[in-house]
């Protein structure tokens, strides 16, 4: 009996410190989630918890020093408080440079960054609207249906009251398969709302005599009405949607661009001018029909002088106003310019647009003059005009690393590539280059600079497919990659 009673108690204690290891774990691997104002807040030890706990929810990354950041935060906390109990979509943030694995893992380039998680994965990135209205909208359409049934003209007027911008169709019965095709668009576009009816008094209202597909808007004419056939060709709405849905002409701002970088249209006409100059009613009456004719094609964007930073990054001074620039935003070596030097009347600028559709433009690339000392030193400094040069046309292995001054991992990475450059100095064969890249830009087919820092490695004996290094960013790594990849011999001074 004593030994039965000494075994169960010594099973007792182990049974409980095998509990208590449990606990542990579990505590350790799942760490506490908190909330700040009804937002989650995100780290790297709770994210796995976030995706466990929560079947869906919007995740910023946010930076403290970001000035969008502090701009979308009171936002971001509106909307959440909003959506508590309404709507199981949660709104979480992380300090993208606390949780460093997270923005990693995520690629995240700029902030804010806002993606959506569903089940457990990242479904999409989120590219609404940054005021409250916007993202509780966007959160509604998420979970509830993409259309809202309107049955009276008191409904519809609230609904113009409530949006900005919505879809309403017209439509004689609920079996029409123009409904059923409108809705399936509707499930697809994330931006707008959609709403219909079959009530005769609202087909009174709109002063309309058949099915028809309307966008109304609070800006502009008001109303678009879309041309309904037979059949809905749903390229054809998309087209009529996105060019509808935003102002003919639209004055660059802060607010306004995150409208403006978020659309589908990547083809922008930028005319800048100086609003308290003469010209400035002038050249905008000019764009107004031009803006007309390309509408859902391209996006007319008056930005004025006061936007400093905008005229500097297109190399601009305010004593070069009035100018315009049609920009290609989707260009695969980054955004491709094209400088329009001709009078400023609807005709020639027209001509020009028609132009860059018909591909008979050249794009503007800017550079920093050459130097002789450029290629002086072990790291050859490459400019918009010594790229080919350098890179290009000859049989040299080149690991070449675009970099922005601002940029912090490009600082970071500086001694590296200098000691990079000082170990193949003596190789003529094999190049170690960089070029600011924002000051100096090239289009080069296989070429794609959207980050910072971005290293590509130009193969001696094959020019024409440029590979980006995406290995590790120490020394040894760099020299292992050189000697792996080049085509010539590859001697080098030893570490």
């Amino acid at each position: 009996n004593a030994y039965k009673t000494k075994t169960y108690k010594m099973l007792t204690i182990n049974y409980l410190l095998l509990s208590l290891l449990v606990v542990l774990l579990i505590s350790y691997t799942f760490a506490e989630i908190t909330e700040e104002d009804g937002v989650l807040v995100i780290t790297d030890e709770n994210f796995q918890e976030a995706l466990t706990t929560y079947d869906s929810f919007l995740l910023e990354f946010y930076a403290p020093w970001c000035g969008h950041c502090k701009s979308l935060a009171p936002e971001w906390v509106k909307a959440a408080k909003a959506l508590a109990g309404k709507n199981p979509i949660k709104l979480a943030k992380v300090d993208a440079t606390e949780n460093k694995n997270l923005a990693s893992q995520y690629d995240i380039k700029g902030f804010p960054s806002i993606k959506y998680f569903k089940s457990g994965a990242v479904e999409g990135d989120y590219n609404g609207g940054r005021k409250d209205v916007d993202i509780i909208s966007w959160a509604n359409k998420k979970v509830g249906p993409a259309t809202v049934v309107i049955k009276s003209v008191e409904e519809f007027e609230k609904l113009k009251e409530d949006n900005e911008v919505f879809v309403f169709g017209y439509f004689s019965s609920e079996e029409s398969s123009l409904l059923k095709d409108f809705k399936e668009y509707a499930k697809k576009d994330d931006k707008n709302a959609f709403a219909y009816s079959i009530e005769p008094s609202i087909k009174s209202h709109l002063a309309v005599s058949n099915d028809a597909i309307i966008l109304f808007k609070n800006f502009d004419e008001l109303r678009a009405d879309f041309p309904l056939k037979d059949t809905l060709d749903v390229d054809e709405l998309a087209t009529f949607v996105t060019g509808q849905s935003i102002p003919l002409i639209q004055e660059f701002n802060a607010e306004a661009s995150r409208k403006i970088f978020a659309s589908p249209i990547t083809k922008h006409a930028l005319f800048f001018t100086d609003k308290s100059s003469e010209s400035h009613s002038a050249v905008k009456s000019a764009f107004q029909p031009v803006a007309e004719t390309f509408r859902g094609k391209a996006m007319f964007v008056n930005v004025p002088s006061s936007e400093t930073k905008v005229l500097e990054y297109f190399n601009l001074k305010s004593s070069d106003l009035p100018a315009f620039i049609f920009a290609d935003m989707a260009g695969e070596s980054g955004i491709k310019k094209y400088v329009f030097k001709g009078e400023y009347s609807s005709a020639e600028l027209t001509s020009f647009i028609n132009s860059y559709f018909d591909g008979n433009l050249t794009p503007y690339l800017k550079s920093e003059d050459i130097l002789p000392e450029d290629t002086a030193g072990p790291v050859k400094v490459v400019k918009g005009y010594s790229f080919k040069d350098i890179v290009v046309n000859n049989d040299k292995d080149v690991l070449i690393e675009f970099y922005a001054p601002w940029c912090g991992h490009c600082k970071q990475l500086a001694p590296t590539w200098d000691e990079l450059g000082n170990i193949f100095a003596k190789n003529d064969n094999v190049v170690i280059a960089k070029m600011d890249a924002t000051a100096n830009e090239v289009d080069y087919p296989g070429l794609s600079v959207k980050g910072f820092p971005s290293i590509y490695f130009f193969k001696g004996n094959d020019k024409t497919k440029p590979i980006k290094y995406e290995n590790k960013r120490e020394l040894d790594d760099f020299i292992s990659y050189i000697e792996a990849n080049a085509h010539h011999d590859t001697t080098h001074d030893e570490l």
